[in-house]
């Protein structure tokens, strides 16, 4: 893996440019200050540009590729075509990459046969006052989300490269993407191999579009990422260019105009988080977060199990104290530990679906895909002896419309809560005690874990520390202990429901039981 694996691989580099006569220079002398020792190829795609930016391009030793019509995704699918490299990079117009970029991406290649591309992250240059929560506090946040996720990350248009035979294997560029074109690009490579993000690989760029149009720019990029993300197609075509502003000096009634959209939208997009992101929220359809009573009754609930030994550790406190509660089981991990759950039922605790594999944004998959997570974890907790789940809890606590309407085919209850001290992070136990306690109230639905996602032995020590104090506190103040079947009045399983459909209240308000008679032995 030394300098000759590194120098071997010829490297063409791709630059979209619309108009950008004045900041190209800037990134053309960046990517020939470049350390690497092997060819690199520039690509400066002109597409359609109405001032020097060709002329720009060529002066500064870059090779001109011209696409007549506009469009970011034209511009990209014309330039990598014309790239002769084995592994081919891209940068905009308006950004500089650091002088390692490429040796740095070529090397990352070099280390794994199994990765397919390489990013890096941005770095926005300049926020006004406008912009500046937003690309330095909120886009880092989502950044350290989505490299979290267990599926892989998404690249940066600005900060992106990737092997040509993979790019040409997963058929390229979607022509139906401008927008988005960089994340859909992404999720198609994770199929045929690693997609990777390092993240101290940072390409500085313009903070123009944020500065200038904030709010219209927000709500085009969230907008199009959830339409993309539900209906798995754009809702939007591309950006505006910013720097076509200046030139176009709308009137005032198309500012009110754009005004009263974007009021529109943001009321939109508010009301649509709410359902979706409030774990206390029925507008989606029937949510169980808690349940009306004037019984000292709580739900202790333990999400993203099984996971030894803390699995093991909370059962034998339960046990000891004469406690029944609520397991919502991972497929994945059931799959790792079949024995915790037939002890977890042999205890008598309530077993419940909490998805296969608890991706990232979870509601927001097509229902396709909903229905395929539920369905294996639902065959995985059965076949280790937990009986077929009545009850789901979607993971984060996310909603959709489209998530109801699979719950609601499957006769499956929708559970959340209202009682969280936040166990999944590293919060010591007394705090977590504290917390419990002050948030209870009759009915209460109380969320703790003895997993964390799908990683292997996660440490829930501090969760099984504050149980035995959790469950005293709950005592003293004169609160006593039940299932969440038992909470809200409906079957544990799906196979009870083939017995009781002709009178069970619950399951006639839900629907009837077509699913739970398929699945009855």
């Amino acid at each position: 893996m030394g300098e000759a694996a590194t120098t071997a691989r010829r490297v063409s580099v791709v630059v979209p440019a619309f108009n950008e006569a004045v900041l190209l220079p800037h990134c053309l002398d960046s990517l020939r200050a470049q350390d690497y020792a092997g060819p690199i190829e520039i690509l400066v795609v002109d597409n359609a540009s109405t001032d020097a930016t060709a002329e720009v391009a060529r002066t500064h030793g870059a090779t001109v590729v011209h696409e007549p019509v506009r469009g970011y995704s034209r511009a990209l699918r014309s330039g990598f075509a014309a790239a002769s490299g084995d592994i081919i990079a891209c940068t905009d117009a308006d950004s500089v990459v650091p002088p390692n970029w490429i040796s740095r991406l070529v090397r990352e290649y070099a280390s794994d046969d199994r990765i397919v591309a390489v990013g890096g992250e941005i770095q926005f240059e300049h926020p006004n006052w406008k912009s500046v929560v937003l690309t330095r506090v909120l886009i880092p946040f989502v950044n350290k989300v989505d490299r979290g996720s267990r599926a892989g990350p998404h690249m940066w248009g600005a900060n992106m490269s990737v092997r040509r035979d993979a790019f040409e294997a997963v058929g390229g560029w979607n022509p139906r993407f401008s927008l988005q074109a960089d994340s859909e690009l992404s999720e198609r490579l994770r199929t045929v191999g690693r997609v990777t993000v390092v993240e101290s690989l940072r390409v500085r760029t313009s903070s123009r579009r944020w500065n200038q149009s904030l709010v219209s720019g927000v709500y085009l990029y969230v907008a199009n990422w959830l339409w993309f993300h539900t209906f798995g197609t754009p809702l939007y075509m591309e950006f505006p260019a910013v720097r076509d502003r200046a030139v176009r000096a709308p009137g005032r009634r198309h500012h009110l105009r754009l005004a009263a959209g974007l009021c529109a939208a943001v009321m939109l997009v508010g009301a649509v988080g709410y359902g979706a992101f409030e774990p206390q929220s029925s507008e989606f359809g029937r949510t169980y977060w808690t349940y009306p009573t004037d019984r000292k009754v709580v739900a202790l609930t333990f999400d993203d199990g099984p996971n030894e030994p803390y699995t093991s550790e909370v059962l034998a406190i339960l046990r000891r104290e004469h406690v029944h509660a609520t397991f919502f089981l991972i497929g994945n991990n059931v799959r790792r530990s079949p024995g915790s759950v037939a002890a977890i039922a042999h205890d008598g605790h309530a077993i419940c679906n909490h998805s296969d594999t608890h991706p990232l944004c979870f509601a927001l998959a097509p229902e396709s895909r909903l229905q395929a997570e539920i369905d294996s974890a639902e065959r995985s907790i059965h076949d280790a002896g937990g009986g077929y789940p009545g009850i789901f809890r979607p993971p984060q606590g996310l909603r959709s419309p489209w998530l109801m309407n699979v719950l609601e085919r499957d006769s499956l209850a929708a559970i959340t809560w209202d009682d969280a001290p936040r166990d999944w992070d590293p919060i010591p136990a007394p705090q977590l005690v504290k917390r419990t306690l002050a948030a209870a109230h009759p009915g209460a639905i109380i969320l703790l874990h003895d997993g964390m996602n799908l990683t292997f032995h996660a440490d829930q020590s501090e969760t099984v520390k504050a149980l035995p104090a959790i469950i005293d506190g709950l005592r003293a103040r004169g609160y006593s202990f039940c299932t969440v079947p038992e909470l809200i009045g409906v079957p544990a399983t799906l196979v009870a429901w083939t017995h009781t459909a002709s009178t069970s209240p619950a399951l006639t308000a839900r629907g009837g039981s077509t699913r739970a008679a398929e699945r009855t032995p």
